[in-house]
């Protein structure tokens, strides 16, 4: 806890000062606007306030996560909705941020917004890290003067989002930790039991079994060249991702994940679920429509269906219908492409977008718990 000065408006024309305690800048001012006064200035006079006119000179030490945007969207909301500036905002977010590389955009938005440019313009030199949905976004809540409910709907959305993938992560995390210790347990086998075995069962004057001597021949075999072929394995893996960077080894191991018809099935609902999930916000928000649909094909992780997309929106733009589109160049489920088209005959295609992820998100709840009971009958 500690004590947080404030100077901050009340009524219309008075200006009075104070000090709240507080865990956090964000918590103070919480506590100011719970007493009716908009915060204009706040600050922690027992603590050095970092500089703000030149970029902090440390070290990069890790990536901005998604959390990490998450968190700064959430905090920005809040800001927001307290009536505090961008410019105040930006101060106290930098103050706030731990990860020292999201510190240094941070300072870096902070100063081109300062010199004039705008909120959006200064997302967009991060792309990176603000993807164009994310700054289109914050251009349609620039133009509107609704930037903080369009913060407020990023950070539901982002929310989603996270919680999603948490979910498949938890369940994809069963399977690969059981090949894990299958694998494991098959090596201890072949390279310490089964080589005790092997004088008793030769020593037994029978012809052993064609299996059993298959089993003894590959205990060899592992037990000569196991280490060669792990260290081949780990420099092949290393030279990959030098020569190719991680987004490769990570579109490898999901093609092989894919292979799995369950995990294909749990993969392609989530790529319907961020498509439709961030086509709904964008045309919500007054997104014109044939820019909210190239926006929301970039969320999708498959090429494939990102280029079928593409080719769609190039029909959209011929003057073709949106399901008609869809349903020519894209391999998308019929279920959805017909119920594009009962929202684009009704008017209400944001209200059937958000239906269709809801759709999609209690299939891949439904799948989570397949799995998960599958899991549960193999381990007993």
């Amino acid at each position: 806890m500690g004590i947080y000065r404030y100077k901050a408006k009340k009524g219309l024309d008075g200006v009075v000062d104070g000090q709240v305690e507080a865990q956090d800048q964000t918590e103070a001012i919480l506590k100011i606007e719970q007493l009716g006064l908009v915060p204009l200035s706040i600050d922690r006079p027992d603590e050095a306030q970092p500089r703000m006119d030149a970029p902090a000179k440390v070290p990069r030490r890790r990536e901005v996560s998604s959390a990490d945007v998450l968190d700064f969207v959430k905090k920005l909301a809040t800001l927001n909705r307290a009536q505090v500036e961008l410019l105040s905002s930006l101060r106290i977010l930098h103050e706030q941020t731990a990860n020292p590389l999201f510190r240094d955009m941070i300072l870096e938005i902070y100063h081109m917004t300062k010199e004039g440019k705008s909120f959006s313009y200064a997302l967009a030199r991060f792309p990176k890290v603000f993807p164009p949905l994310f700054i289109s976004l914050i251009k349609a809540g620039e133009a509107s003067g609704k930037l903080s409910v369009v913060l407020d709907q990023i950070s539901d959305f982002m929310s989603r989002e996270e919680a999603l993938k948490a979910r498949v992560r938890v369940a994809l995390a069963y399977p690969v930790m059981l090949c894990g210790v299958g694998a494991v347990s098959v090596f201890v086998l072949l390279n310490f039991v089964v080589p005790k075995l092997r004088p008793i069962l030769e020593g037994m004057g029978k012809e052993l079994p064609f299996f059993t001597q298959w089993v003894l021949q590959l205990s060899i075999a592992v037990n000569r060249s196991w280490v060669i072929v792990l260290v081949l394995l780990l420099a092949g893996m290393a030279a990959l991702h030098m020569s190719r960077g991680r987004e490769f080894l990570a579109v490898v191991f999901r093609k092989a994940m894919n292979m799995v018809p369950v995990v294909r099935r749990l993969s392609e609902s989530q790529e319907l679920t961020y498509f439709t999930q961030a086509l709904a916000l964008l045309l919500r928000s007054g997104i014109p429509a044939l820019k909210a649909f190239e926006i929301a094909g970039d969320t999708v992780a498959s090429s494939v269906l990102r280029a079928q997309l593409s080719q769609a929106c190039r029909a959209i733009a011929s003057g073709e219908g949106v399901a008609g589109s869809l349903r020519a160049h894209t391999s998308l489920p019929d279920f959805l492409i017909r119920m594009v088209a009962v929202g684009e005959e009704s008017g209400r295609l944001v209200e059937v977008l958000e239906e269709i992820a809801a759709s999609y998100r209690r299939q891949i709840d439904n799948d989570l718990a397949f799995v998960s009971s599958l899991l549960e009958a193999f381990l007993i």
